[in-house]
């Protein structure tokens, strides 16, 4: 898998702008299986999973 030279800070604030992996991915030219090969790699949570934390998060907070 070719990174084409990202750097953590690059992928995470692109990670943390866009509200969806498409949409990320579009934005640095590469697929969204690759973007999510990066985040794992930087151990950086995509947007898919802040999503779904934030979810569960207000789901404990109306029990």
């Amino acid at each position: 898998v070719f990174d084409k030279g990202f750097t953590r800070e690059q992928v995470e604030r692109v990670a943390r702008i866009y509200h969806r992996v498409s949409d990320a991915s579009r934005a640095m030219g590469i697929t969204p299986r690759s973007f999510s090969r990066l985040c794992r790699k930087y151990d950086i949570e995509t947007p898919w999973q802040r999503k779904r934390r934030s979810c569960k998060e207000a789901q404990r907070a109306d029990a």
